[in-house]
């Protein structure tokens, strides 16, 4: 892995959208230091989610316009790109010929996995894209057409044997290989990362200092707030309605990528299974941890992370944390009651975290 990408900044936010207004734009004018700031802000549908997008400039309302356009266009053809659900996609075209022969691939598809292949050594396979089989079995994506019964043991080792970084080849001139005929790619833990990443840098080229990118719990902010103020963003609280927080962040500058177990699951024998998996044992995570929050300046690496988290538990990330300078994180865990959760942060952001939890569980030794 790159130093860039352990590289972390001092801290930021993460927020969720609960407006679901595809297509809307506000506009606002704002002063700072004197100069007139413009605000545009529009949400759409992609990659499985709410995507907002909100950029504060000088420039003009239509120039604000046009940005936002090729932002928006730039998410679509992302998800057009690495979606495992899209017959033409890269990722769709890679998966129908495992075990045949490689795919040639666009760059930005190449990127990704390279990313992906370097977090999953980096996580001793925690994280792992070539989980399709396991999520084809488990079918928690839509939950209006899961299964009704849980799968056998049997079924579960098939799809394993199809599950191994190891197993992927990505070369330097963009084409990608799985090994064995079945592997499937899912790049679901990692790809909305990507791009809220690439996303931010487009609007960094096209000038704009002051920027949030939402996309479901990926969140990327370019400076500051218009005013040149900090952000303050809310955490979600694991127990109750969308947009209320468990604690709040103030931050500059970067990116802080949620994964948890509250939002998507299935409902088998009255059992919940969330829809973030264990490369290793192939069935749903289980265990405390209800979320985990990354803060760094890489959203690709940052979203590989929190869904290893999740995978590791509280103390095996503590662990990793520990090889990781830069990197901070904020972890929700399940409480002795069922309706406390505990909070845990790292210690480089914990002066930057608010909560009104009667349990802060505190600080993460690093």
């Amino acid at each position: 892995m790159s130093d860039k990408n352990r590289t972390a900044a001092r801290a930021f936010l993460l927020c969720f959208f609960s407006l679901l207004l595809v297509g809307a734009i506000i506009y606002s004018i704002r002063e700072r230091g004197g100069t007139r700031v413009n605000e545009r802000s529009r949400e759409s549908l992609a990659m499985d989610t709410i995507i907002r997008v909100s950029v504060n400039s000088g420039k003009t309302p239509e120039e604000l316009d046009r940005i936002l356009d090729g932002a928006f266009e730039l998410i679509a053809g992302l998800d057009d790109s690495l979606s495992m659900h899209k017959a033409s996609s890269d990722i769709s075209r890679v998966n129908a010929n495992a075990g045949q022969k490689p795919v040639k691939v666009a760059p930005r598809t190449a990127a990704v996995l390279w990313t992906a292949a370097a977090a999953a050594n980096l996580t001793d396979g925690a994280f792992d894209v070539t989980i399709g089989p396991v999520t084809a079995l488990w079918q928690i994506r839509d939950a209006k057409n899961s299964r009704l019964t849980l799968p056998g043991r049997d079924e579960i080792e098939d799809a394993l044997s199809l599950v191994g970084a190891d197993m992927m080849t990505v070369s330097a001139d963009n084409l990608i290989y799985l090994k064995k005929e079945g592997m499937k790619l899912d790049l679901g833990g990692i790809a909305k990362g990507f791009a809220a990443s690439e996303t931010g840098n487009f609007l960094a080229e096209a000038g704009i200092e002051s920027a949030l990118i939402d996309l479901g719990g990926d969140v990327l902010a370019l400076g500051s707030r218009p005013n040149g103020a900090p952000w303050r963003i809310g955490i979600q609280h694991p127990y109750r309605p969308r947009g209320e927080p468990i604690c709040s962040i103030t931050v500059n500058g970067a990116s802080v990528i949620t994964a948890g177990v509250y939002e998507r699951f299935i409902k088998i024998g009255g059992k919940r299974y969330p829809h973030i998996f264990d490369p290793r044992t192939g069935r749903p995570i289980e265990g405390s941890l209800l979320s985990a929050t990354v803060v760094t300046d890489d959203p690709t690496t940052g979203d590989a992370l929190a869904t290893a988290f999740m995978t590791l538990g509280l103390e095996k990330s503590k662990k990793l944390l520990e090889s990781l300078p830069g990197v901070e994180a904020i972890f929700v865990s399940r409480g002795q009651a069922d309706d406390e959760p505990e909070l845990y942060v790292t210690s480089g952001i914990k002066g930057l975290v608010k909560t009104d939890l009667t349990k802060y569980t505190g600080e993460v030794q690093r």
